[in-house]
C-alpha cells in the first residue's frame, strides 16, 4: 500500500464516532487494536505528570475593555484567540488538575479576569534522533518518529486560587520549583510581578491520541479522567518511551 494510500486511509478515521461501550471504558485495549478509552485516559494523564509545559488558550475582551487600551491594542482582535507558551506542574496528580504560576500581568490571565474561557493544550514529544521522509515505504517505521501520529489534548475548565495554607501544606512552591527552577524569579512575594499559584479545574478533556487507525480521537468522560490513579500512570508507556 502507498503511503500516499495509508495516508489518506488514516485521516478518513480521524471523526470516526466511538461508542461508550463498557468494554472500551475498562479494557488495555479494543478488538481493533486501539488503546481502551480507558487506557487513553491513563495515557493523557501520564502526559501531563511528565510534560511541564504546554499551550493556555484565551480569547481577548472586548475593545472597549480598559486593558485593551493600556495595551494599544487592535481593535480589530476583540474576541480572537491567543495561545502562549506556560509553564505548568502536575502537583496534585489525585485530582487530575495542573498547577500554574499565575502572573496578573501576563495576557492569557487578563483575558480570563475579562471573562475568557480558558484551555491548555499539552502534546507528547519525545526525544527522537531521526525523522523518515513520506515517501519511505517501510512498514517497519515506527510512528512516534512524526509528530503527527503522536498524542496531545486539549483541557478546558476554569482557574481557581489555591490558598497560601494549601500552597504551604502540599508543597505546592517546591513541586513547581522542581519542574521549574527559573521561576524562582516570579514566586509570589517577588518585587516584579504580582502572582499567585492557580488549579487548573479540568471539566473537559478533547483527546487526539493520533492516526486514527491506531489511537482514539475524542472526548474523555470525566469520571474517567478523574479516577485514574498514580499507579497507572506510573505503569503505562507512551509512544517513544523506552
Amino acid at each position: 500500500m502507498s503511503s500516499i494510500v495509508k495516508l489518506l486511509w488514516a485521516v478518513s478515521t480521524l471523526c470516526e464516532a466511538v461508542p461508550l461501550g463498557q468494554s472500551l471504558l475498562s479494557t488495555p485495549s479494543s478488538s481493533d487494536g486501539r488503546p481502551s478509552i480507558y487506557n487513553s485516559a491513563v495515557m493523557a494523564r501520564r502526559i501531563m505528570h511528565l510534560s511541564s509545559i504546554g499551550t493556555l488558550v484565551t480569547t481577548f475582551p472586548p475593545a472597549s475593555d480598559e486593558a485593551s487600551v493600556e495595551e494599544t491594542r487592535p481593535d480589530s482582535v476583540a474576541g480572537s484567540p491567543i495561545g502562549l507558551m506556560e509553564y505548568f506542574a502536575d502537583c496534585e496528580p489525585e485530582s487530575g488538575n495542573p498547577t500554574l504560576l499565575a502572573i496578573n500581568l501576563a495576557s492569557p490571565y487578563k483575558n480570563y479576569a475579562s471573562g475568557s474561557k480558558i484551555s491548555l493544550h499539552i502534546r507528547w514529544w519525545p526525544i527522537q534522533t531521526k525523522h523518515y521522509p513520506i515517501a519511505e515505504e517501510s512498514d517497519d517505521i515506527p510512528t512516534p518518529h512524526t509528530p503527527a501520529a503522536l498524542p496531545r489534548f486539549s483541557l478546558h475548565g476554569r482557574l481557581e486560587d489555591i490558598p497560601q495554607d494549601e500552597v504551604r501544606d502540599k508543597s505546592i512552591d517546591k513541586c513547581f520549583l522542581k519542574s521549574h527552577p527559573d521561576s524562582q524569579l516570579w514566586q509570589p512575594g517577588n518585587d516584579i510581578h504580582t502572582s499567585k499559584y492557580v488549579r487548573f479545574v479540568v471539566e473537559q478533556v478533547y483527546w487526539f491520541g493520533g492516526f486514527g487507525d491506531r489511537a482514539r480521537i475524542l472526548w474523555l468522560p470525566m469520571d474517567v479522567w478523574r479516577n485514574v490513579t498514580m499507579q497507572e500512570i506510573e505503569k503505562v508507556r507512551l509512544p517513544g518511551e523506552e
